[in-house]
């Protein structure tokens, strides 16, 4: 190491690590608030609590609409507490998991470059924003990358640390179909570097696996299909993968150019960094975010923790991860800046005691989790699938505009201004499609606005 390149190492150690304390006391915080912290995350919870009796997947009667739309091994881990503690538990386990395995993977290099890039890692936008989110998404990181690593030391080591890859990938994937991409090309790996035996290992290992997972699941192999593939197939666009290639340029451009560009990558690392792309491709789709950039970012780091004694010799990798670091903390905003919302930005916590608020009785809210955290049923726990759905005529939208023209529900709870719409952006629109904004409007009016919540009232 270089007379510069150790403090220069120190030194990013020492700020990334301050940047990681922020990010995991903040998700320590969230633990604490018992509610939604981000879209989606009640649609989750609700789905969890329904797991509890098997009836995640079940035929529910409109206007009920139950989203469920992830294979269910996270439902059910979840299940095991409330959903907004023991899930969000869950989820920051497996964020530190992957951090852990980078710090791993970098030992050779020494202890302050090691955790230097375990820290970086948790500092990046996505995963700051991400880390605790009661979501599938981190527990199916976390899976997909012990699987990575089974697969990279069952070289030389016996088929049984394939057999090890291939379990814990399907398990992956019983979390969150989109693990299947790294899974896929891991398998390629095997084919590709002529290991037979060891891919047949993974493989057994693999298909054992999902078939066990089949059978327990609720519903079996007809649920998954009607709620995983078939309510799920929303358009997909360039235009959103182009924007995301954008955000990963500032967010994560530092460690996945350098991964290519000093060849780090090998074995199945390389293989999950092919997947991870794929992956990025997949955020084509409606509804995607940047948690669809979270394995894009463990791939990379993983493979530069790989060459952890190269860049330990020279100050520019601390310098340029720095910087990046930086770059996402502006066009992101991950630790919630006072007075600015980011694109990565928690929603305003108030709005949990602004729901307790509510009056008794059916409320339609845009974010179900408000009213799961509450202990009461919504009846549509996501709002965003429901409409697309509706919009395509998969599902019918009449039942639940008629309980709106009817002046059933006690309010009407919205993110947004429904009679400022037009202004919205992109994807508050596609939950309020206009016609359903319309409805809304026609029979309620705006009763307050408070906690960055739209609250409305029957007329």
């Amino acid at each position: 190491m270089s007379a510069y390149a150790r403090p220069a190492w120190l030194a990013f150690a020492l700020f990334a690590g301050l940047l990681a304390a922020i990010a995991v006391a903040r998700w320590a915080w969230a633990v604490t608030l018992g509610g939604p912290i981000v879209y989606g995350e009640g649609a989750v919870a609700h789905a969890a609590i329904l797991a509890r009796d098997g009836a995640e997947y079940a035929i529910y009667q409109p206007p009920v609409f139950v989203a469920a739309s992830y294979t269910p091994l996270y439902y059910h881990v979840t299940s095991l507490g409330d959903p907004f503690v023991w899930g969000r538990v869950v989820s920051i386990a497996s964020t530190l998991f992957v951090a852990l395995a980078i710090a791993w993977r970098a030992r050779a290099a020494g202890a302050v470059v090691a955790l230097a890039l375990a820290a970086g890692w948790l500092a990046l936008a996505p995963v700051a924003v991400w880390g605790p989110v009661v979501r599938v998404d981190l527990l199916a990181l976390a899976l997909t990358v012990a699987a990575v690593l089974a697969a990279e030391r069952a070289a030389g080591r016996g088929d049984g640390w394939a057999v090890l890859a291939g379990v814990l990938i399907a398990l992956a994937v019983a979390t969150k179909p989109t693990a299947a991409l790294p899974g896929l090309a891991v398998g390629a790996w095997y084919i590709l570097a002529r290991r037979p035996r060891a891919a047949g290992a993974y493989a057994t290992g693999g298909i054992v696996m999902t078939a066990l997972a089949l059978i327990a699941t609720p519903g079996g192999l007809a649920a998954i299909r009607r709620n995983v593939i078939d309510n799920n197939v929303l358009p997909w666009n360039a235009e959103p993968v182009l924007l995301l290639l954008a955000v990963t340029l500032f967010v994560l451009g530092v460690p996945v150019i350098a991964a290519f560009a000093l060849r780090a990558a090998r074995g199945p690392i390389a293989a999950y960094l092919v997947g991870a792309i794929g992956i990025v491709v997949l955020g084509g789709r409606e509804g995607a975010s940047i948690n669809y950039l979270l394995d894009l970012s463990a791939a990379a780091l993983l493979a530069l923790a790989g060459i952890a004694p190269r860049l330990a010799l020279t100050p520019l990798a601390p310098g340029l991860a720095a910087a990046q670091l930086l770059a996402g903390i502006f066009l992101l905003d991950p630790f919630g800046a006072p007075g600015r919302v980011g694109t990565g930005a928690w929603a305003p916590p108030e709005r949990i005691a602004v729901a307790r608020t509510l009056p008794a009785g059916p409320v339609l809210a845009e974010e179900s989790g408000l009213l799961v955290a509450q202990g009461r049923d919504p009846i549509v726990d996501d709002l965003f699938l429901w409409s697309r759905l509706a919009d395509r005529g998969t599902i019918d939208r009449e039942p639940l505009l008629a309980v709106i023209r009817a002046g059933s529900f006690v309010r009407v709870v919205s993110e947004v201004d429904l009679a400022a719409l037009s202004s919205a952006t992109a994807y508050q629109r596609q939950r309020w499609p206009a016609w359903l904004a319309g409805a809304v409007l026609e029979r309620y009016t705006i009763d307050r606005r408070e906690g960055g919540l739209h609250i409305y009232r029957p007329r």
